[in-house]
């Protein structure tokens, strides 16, 4: 059993890893109201056609990021709070990032450029692509070390600076630049360049805060050991990287390749709801590495087992009746969004399932990156992302966005559960146990009380109802058989905290 200074550190973890889970999730609902406003006023302005142009340039620069980034961000997430206690490398950790990240996304920029028309004929072939690629190009740079940026406020625990920056501020610029390009008269081509503003304001927004308000931001140019140091896990993260795109974004790069702007515009709404599943695997992460990086490199092995299993126990939790929900009311969900989107209910359906996947195990990824096994987690990402990129192919060629669906969220589901039997391989930890039965039956509690109300109800009044009886259903069957103790201490800590 456990003394009670082992105890005490781990409510301590648990409670760091809770406070910046609190706080992202209020950050990340206001950023998905307001995309979600965004959205409305894209899809309804520029119908499927002109939406999917706008949605596919996100997904093309989603590539280009990964080249731009060079693991940089992760790498911040590993360095700053391992040398938290020595100011000086933590310096030149963060100028390598910023620098390498710099010259890496302006070299990609001019070649997007140049290369614009290439691209287009490559993958959608519409003359609007062309110059839609070549404004977008721009914000490449912005973009990128906004990122760095977004990974430093969270090693260093700094949850309050991320969430300002990149899920208030930067939501709120794209809704006033690029809804008001639209909403203007200028179409796709002002919604681009309204991009283009906001991902420069929300640069700015974020450099000011880490010059002012944090001890970081001293340029110290690193040496040669350092800089050995820092690409030996930088550059597996980049392939790593480079397989996470193609498992998770690849499929709309090919739904545009192989089909059309209007068959991406539909799938990428369903792609957008299902990603609501993960806030909490998103919101429980943010934290997370850090403490686990602290955890490992300090050898308190035992400590760190406990604040993986309760998290990822927490994480299942939470997304599980979002996840219900969208899987009960997706057609009504996606009626939301205009006439023909509702096509995308079954690849709702299944990337809601496979999220839900995601969520159950937990940070499983980020504790094999925090572990020192980044060239398995990059193994994992390009032979995960290369399967996808096959399945894909032949799947859609056979059965149409539905087939990109079925290739994608198989081969999302099977990695996340190959990696969670090499963290019990290699570090002899996994995150289960008999306490998940209380959060699934209250799941099963729920879906009842969704379903009863779909009997009498349907359309907007249906989504009102039903979701509150759900939510509810979920929350009482969840309070009648009872919390575990480390839920009840950290919620008594926090409290006192205040």
């Amino acid at each position: 059993m456990p003394d009670s200074s082992e105890t005490d550190f781990t409510l301590s973890s648990l409670e760091s890893v809770t406070q910046g889970a609190s706080l992202y999730i209020i950050g990340r609902v206001a950023k998905q109201l307001i995309d979600f406003v965004t959205s409305l006023v894209l899809t309804r302005s520029l119908g499927t056609s002109l939406y999917g142009v706008y949605a596919y340039l996100s997904v093309v620069f989603t590539v280009f990021r990964v080249f731009t980034r060079l693991g940089g961000n992760t790498s911040m997430l590993r360095y700053l709070p391992e040398y938290e206690d020595d100011p000086r490398m933590q310096n030149a950790m963060l100028t390598l990032a910023y620098l390498t990240s710099l010259v890496a996304s302006v070299i990609v920029a001019v070649v997007v450029y140049v290369s614009a028309p290439l691209i287009s004929s490559a993958t959608l072939d519409q003359p609007i692509f062309v110059e839609v690629l070549r404004i977008g190009a721009i914000v490449i740079p912005f973009n990128t070390l906004a990122k760095i940026s977004y990974a430093t406020f969270r090693a260093i625990e700094r949850m309050e600076y991320n969430i300002l920056v990149s899920s208030i501020l930067d939501p709120i610029f794209r809704l006033v630049f690029v809804g008001g390009g639209v909403v203007l008269g200028y179409s796709v081509i002002g919604a681009t360049a309204g991009l283009v503003v906001a991902g420069f304001l929300s640069l700015v927004s974020a450099l000011y805060i880490i010059y002012s308000r944090t001890e970081l931001g001293s340029f110290d140019f690193p040496r040669k050991t350092v800089m050995k140091e820092y690409y030996n896990y930088s550059v597996p993260l980049t392939f790593n990287q480079i397989g996470s795109f193609l498992y998770n974004r690849l499929d709309i790069l090919m739904v545009g390749f192989l089909l059309s702007g209007s068959a991406v515009g539909i799938y990428n709404i369903s792609v957008m709801l299902a990603g609501v599943i993960a806030i909490p695997l998103a919101a429980f992460s943010q934290i997370f590495p850090p403490i686990a990086s602290k955890l490992y490199h300090n050898e308190e092995t035992s400590e760190l087992t406990d604040v993986y299993r309760t998290v990822t126990r927490w994480i299942f939790t939470v997304s599980l009746f979002p996840g219900i929900a969208v899987m009960v009311y997706a057609e009504e969900i996606l009626s939301l969004f205009g006439e023909g989107f509702t096509d995308g209910v079954l690849v709702l359906i299944l990337f809601t399932i496979a999220q839900l996947t995601n969520s159950a195990v937990g940070p499983s990824g980020f504790l094999l990156m925090m572990t020192d096994h980044q060239y398995l987690t990059m193994t994992n990402q390009v032979v995960s992302g290369t399967l996808n990129a096959v399945l894909n192919y032949v799947f859609i060629l056979e059965y149409g966005f539905i087939g990109a669906a079925v290739a994608t969220a198989s081969v999302l589901a099977a990695i996340n559960m190959i990696r969670v039997i090499q963290l019990w391989y290699l570090e002899g930890v996994h995150p289960y146990n008999r306490k998940y039965i209380k959060p699934i039956t209250a799941g099963v509690v729920s879906v009842s009380a969704m379903y009863l109300v779909s009997t009498v109800l349907g359309g907007y009044p249906l989504l009102l109802i039903g979701g509150i009886a759900g939510a509810t259903s979920f929350g009482v069957t969840l309070y009648i058989i009872g919390f575990e103790q480390e839920e009840v201490d950290i919620l008594k800590r926090m409290i006192e905290s205040r």
